[in-house]
């Protein structure tokens, strides 16, 4: 029994130095989790930077996007004023399609500096009202011609020249 006792005593041995490993390899995890934690936590509280590069790469200063914007947002107003003319080419007033050509010029001037989707929102609303102006002035075009040719149409039955069947 003792032969038994001294393998017990030697199990117990082995047994307890790997309880005293896996004691200390989980205080080590433990210690290792805690500390990533702590970094983790340090990462999360800093400010994250802008990226320098990216300012630097476009060439454009936040002062030169500022003046862009503003440059846009005047063209807007003026796109939405017009130059109160109202005329058509039909109609004696055809300086509308010239305005609407030097404005879309305008437009066409300052998409060549955008670089950031900002600046091309504001093109962009721009388009959509340059594009509502010329339906509008194609719309006036059309009304005018119809006039026009119904003028012509009634003027012809006066004189008994053209009937409608």
């Amino acid at each position: 029994m003792a032969k038994k006792r001294v393998h017990d005593d030697e199990e117990d041995g082995d047994g307890g130095i790997e309880d005293e490993n896996c004691e200390n390899a989980s205080e080590e995890m433990e210690e290792e989790d805690h500390d990533e934690d702590r970094a983790r936590r340090k990462r999360s509280k800093k400010k994250k930077k802008k990226n320098p590069g990216l300012m630097s790469a476009s060439g454009q200063t936040e002062q030169d996007r500022r003046i862009l914007r503003r440059k846009q947002r005047e063209l807007h107003q003026d796109i939405a004023i017009g130059n109160g003319s109202g005329g058509t080419a039909a109609d004696g007033g055809g300086d509308d399609g010239e305005e609407l050509a030097r404005l879309r010029d305008q437009n066409n001037e300052l998409w060549g500096e955008v670089r950031y989707t900002r600046e091309a929102v504001l093109d962009g609303e721009n388009i959509d009202l340059l594009a509502g102006k010329a339906a509008r002035q194609a719309e006036k075009i059309v009304q005018v011609s119809l006039v026009v040719w119904w003028g012509m149409l009634f003027s012809y039955n006066l004189y008994g020249i053209f009937f409608l069947a």
